[in-house]
């Protein structure tokens, strides 16, 4: 048998680890801009060699992302697996056709496994995206919502695919609503009105209602994005 030994970490991991922390607690959080070389340099104790070369991790990892010109910034709490790669790549309608797949059998495990605190939280959540006033508010707001729907269904390997796919979602999220006019008052209270079910459905204890209410909300953007041309007719 051979044992390898065991041996420090060098001042490069060590400088990574807390890079890690920092994102990870949230002192930095996502979109949020690193200090620049010599300042990330002095506050992590190191010489500028190291910060840059842990900087590099990061960014191999897809945690931090360097823009020309403007500095490197903060565009992941982890580092970013192979699938995260291939989601954040993805046509926005395939995105969109796995979430609906994914959302209606949580939808339908949530109606028959929610607790009272989970029925609380649905709720919180839909009044914080009923109160949203712009587009970045409400991406946020509606994937909270529907990311509590998951966890409602108690089930980890629906939460973890959920979870690998916000980066991609709260992408094609974003550049669905940039072409949708919220002030349209037919279609926002066609979209408003089914997350409503869906939460309703939820709190009753209705699977069939509340797998209606999530298939009337995506396949309404399935639609949406094939009359935009974006995915197959």
């Amino acid at each position: 048998m051979t044992v390898r030994p065991v041996r420090h970490r060098s001042l490069v991991e060590e400088a990574v680890a807390e890079l890690r922390r920092l994102i990870g607690t949230g002192e930095w959080p996502v979109g949020s801009r690193l200090p620049g070389e010599v300042e990330l340099s002095r506050l992590l104790g190191v010489g500028r060699t190291t910060s840059r070369e842990a900087v590099r991790v990061l960014i191999a990892d897809g945690q931090l992302r360097a823009r020309h010109g403007s500095g490197t910034y903060v565009a992941a709490t982890s580092p970013v697996s192979d699938l995260d790669r291939e989601l954040r790549r993805s046509a926005v309608f395939d995105v969109y056709e796995v979430r609906a797949a994914l959302e209606v059998e949580a939808g339908r495990l949530a109606a028959r496994r929610r607790t009272p605190e989970d029925v609380t939280a649905l709720r919180e959540a839909l009044a914080t995206r009923d109160a949203a006033t712009d587009l970045a508010a409400l991406v946020e707001a509606d994937l909270d919502l529907h990311r509590r729907v998951v966890l409602a269904a108690r089930n980890p390997v629906l939460i973890r695919l959920f979870d690998s796919f916000v980066d991609a979602l709260r992408a094609a999220a974003a550049h669905l609503l940039a072409d949708t006019d919220l002030h349209d008052g037919k279609e926002q209270h066609a979209i408003d009105h089914a997350h409503h079910a869906l939460v309703e459905a939820i709190a009753a204890g209705d699977p069939d209602t509340a797998v209606k209410a999530t298939r009337s909300n995506l396949d309404r953007t399935l639609d949406r994005l094939r009359v935009g041309g974006v995915g197959p007719r």
